[in-house]
């Protein structure tokens, strides 16, 4: 599980890095479509797609295994491989990349003792430029029957479901598997090398608006600021960060602090999914991050409706049945309370530099949202010489005098030693309060 677990993060971590260019691509899709509708621009979108986003996948997955060396290694692994078909490209980029970036690695710092002085330049460019092409043809032949073999078992399976009507049933999967913080996996590792085949047929992609929904979120938060008057002023910045942000993470705490609310989200996101399907909506390109804003930009706007209407149908549903679900329990609100009521002592001395990294799966989403709101914080409590950063949870550097990540995250972060503080809500500052007292000399 551990294994499987480390090249889950490996790939979608390669995939988040690539997403403003699939985003790029897909807006080209869009302006090429409707708005100015011009062919150079749809062969600026096919480029994208087909060589520029497989090599450059190559050259971070490269860069991640063998450091600059591997990357150069990985491009040409990638450029190896951009001659099959784009979804099987860009996953066998990322695969032979990071393989020739590790063997580069492990390779030079062999043979490096062993080359005669004056001949370095030469062993190094002749070893990279082996071995890039011949894990991009190791990759040719051996694997992209595998993975042509397997994206078509799923695309059919796919296609199965969207002519019997059940893909809205894959929700009972894909919720899930979110509010335990694998939404960027689902979503770019596993929706985006689909939607991207499908597009070839369709046109347009009903996968990439199935985990990118914001509706369920939506509906979630919304049914706490109706239920519990007290939490009303920090849901609203909770509901818009989510709805118009895309930083689903923040509705996560609040569905995982009482189970119940995961059936009002399966629920919610199955009847938007059911409205994408009867009216025909896809996107043109994934939309990253999951926001309202995104998703329209990435559609055409004869789905538009169709769009709008299932977001909306899916707050709708899940928030009527999170307010059936917490109307019995409205005296004890779902997140734990218990830090708002700690005054905390303010101490005398306080810690003239520290390095604060706000950790989150990806390092892009939710960290940098609390990163941000931490700064603000800072600036408010007088507080200078605290630098603050985001990043993903597998590149916590060493220098770092402590990490912040929620409290249901934390159970990812094994083996570190840093002292690590959580919160359940990530948009609610009362929660920060043992962090700043810690700052401040508190201990």
């Amino acid at each position: 599980m551990k294994v499987a677990g480390k090249v889950l993060k490996y790939y979608s971590r390669v995939i988040a890095e690539c997403i403003p260019l699939f985003v790029t691509a897909g807006l080209l899709s869009v302006f090429s479509a409707g708005i100015f509708q011009n062919e150079h621009l749809y062969e600026m979108s096919n480029i994208l797609s087909f060589l520029v986003i497989p090599v450059f996948m190559g050259y971070k997955a490269g860069t991640m295994c063998g450091g600059d060396a591997g990357g150069l290694a990985g491009t040409l692994a990638a450029s190896a491989v951009v001659m099959t078909e784009p979804a099987s490209a860009m996953i066998l980029s990322a695969i032979s990349g990071g393989i020739a970036g590790f063997l580069c690695r492990k390779g030079l710092d062999r043979i490096k003792h062993r080359i005669p002085a004056g001949f370095e330049m030469l062993f190094s460019n002749l070893y990279l430029a082996s071995l890039g092409l011949l894990a991009g043809g190791a990759a040719y032949v051996l694997l992209i029957p595998v993975a042509e073999w397997l994206l078509g078992f799923l695309g059919n399976g796919l296609s199965f479901m969207i002519d019997k009507g059940t893909i809205p049933f894959i929700s009972f999967v894909v919720e899930p598997l979110k509010i335990i913080f694998f939404n960027n996996w689902i979503n770019h590792g596993f929706f985006l090398p689909l939607g991207l085949e499908q597009l070839k047929t369709q046109g347009s992609s009903i996968l990439f608006l199935l985990e990118t929904n914001p509706g369920p979120g939506f509906g979630i938060l919304l049914a706490h600021a109706l239920v519990y008057r007290n939490m009303r002023k920090p849901m609203v910045s909770s509901l818009i960060i989510q709805s118009l942000g895309g930083i689903h993470e923040v509705y996560f705490p609040y569905v995982l602090s009482d189970i119940r609310l995961l059936s009002a989200a399966i629920a919610g996101s199955i009847a938007g999914n059911y409205c994408f399907m009867m009216s025909d909506s896809g996107l043109l390109g994934p939309a990253s991050p999951g926001s309202i804003i995104t998703i329209l930009i990435m559609a055409d706007k004869k789905h538009w409706v169709g769009i709008v209407m299932g977001i909306l149908l899916s707050a709708v549903v899940t928030c009527l049945l999170s307010c059936l679900i917490l109307s019995g329990n409205r005296g004890n609100p779902s997140i734990d309370q218990e830090k708002e009521r700690k005054a905390g002592e303010m101490p005398m001395k306080r810690m003239e530099h520290a390095r604060i990294y706000f950790v989150c799966d990806v390092g892009m989403g939710s960290s940098a949202m609390a990163s941000a709101l931490f700064k603000k914080k800072l600036r408010l409590e007088g507080l200078t010489g605290v630098e603050v950063f985001h990043v993903s949870a597998d590149r916590i550097p060493s220098d770092a005098d402590a990490i912040v990540c929620q409290k249901d995250f934390a159970r990812f972060l094994s083996g570190i030693h840093t002292p690590c503080f959580t919160v359940d809500n990530l948009t609610d500052m009362s929660g920060y309060k043992e962090l700043l007292n810690w700052l401040m000399g508190g201990g």
